[in-house]
């Protein structure tokens, strides 16, 4: 399923290296993780920092966002309900969601293979996880071969529409998350002097048709200054908040938030 990220021939285990034909190797990491990564044309890596993965792994962990993964797993046992599927999780993260995915596929032949263009959240993933094959890698550059994925998972990450039909099958599904209208509508209003609702267009994804889409929303109280903290820098505003609005979120003791999402699933045409 995994091809050379330089030649784009098929890559084979050999111990703890992964070697193509042409001769090129990648070590696999004492922790499990490949890096497949291909430098950008600054010659820098991009991604998450171990700060930034921390943080988010500590918010996770909290559990405010396991309604959200117990209705991704569930939408993906009705996605892929016979053996030997193969899932490729584009933009794992620190593997929050994907492990879980492998749990519930355990019980039959399965492959998936998380990737993220951070080094740091894929070391972390693969310590957490071993159902699942972790590799450093861009979503807009997937070392993946051509019509060998049935199901691509993008959650709350870039849409790297053609890269996902290349690599699916034929009629092969993109699963989807992204906000919905209020989501983190409260922490908003204490960062913001006018607070906006998310954007809930008609959402599309180029060469691919929507099939269905599910809401889902519920409230958490988030009650330490460290997990709001921890929230706060998983999400875009974290870049673009004024200063006042950081001093007034630093100064919440707790908070109760609106959390929703919307999951999409679309087909290959």
């Amino acid at each position: 399923m995994l091809i050379c990220p330089v030649c784009g021939k098929p890559l084979s285990k050999i111990n703890n290296v992964m070697n193509c034909i042409s001769g090129h190797s990648f070590d696999i990491s004492s922790s499990g993780y490949c890096n497949l990564l291909v430098r950008n044309k600054a010659g820098q890596w991009i991604g998450d920092s171990k700060e930034m993965v921390a943080a988010r792994r500590s918010f996770l962990d909290s559990g405010a966002y396991q309604p959200l993964r117990d209705a991704v797993c569930k939408k993906v046992t009705g996605l892929v309900p016979f053996d030997n599927a193969c899932v490729v999780d584009a933009g794992c993260g620190e593997g929050y969601y994907t492990r879980e995915i492998a749990k519930v596929l355990s019980d039959r032949p399965f492959k998936i293979v998380g990737m993220d263009i951070s080094k740091s959240a894929t070391q972390y993933a693969a310590k957490r996880d071993k159902l699942t094959t972790y590799i450093t890698a861009s979503c807009f550059q997937m070392p993946v071969a051509d019509n060998s994925a049935d199901l691509v998972l993008s959650l709350f990450a870039p849409s790297a529409a053609d890269e996902f039909s290349r690599v699916l099958k034929p009629n092969g599904k993109v699963l989807q998350v992204v906000p919905g209208a209020r989501h983190l509508w409260e922490l908003k209003e204490a960062i913001y002097n006018e607070p906006y609702l998310n954007r809930e267009e008609k959402h599309t994804l180029d060469g691919f048709t929507l099939t269905e889409k599910e809401s889902v929303e519920y409230t958490a109280e988030i009650n330490s200054p460290e997990q709001i903290q921890a929230l706060f820098s998983m999400t875009p505003y974290y870049h673009r908040t004024p200063k006042d609005g950081i001093e007034r979120l630093k100064a919440l003791e707790q908070i109760r938030l609106t959390l929703s999402f919307l999951i999409l699933v679309f087909e290959k045409i």
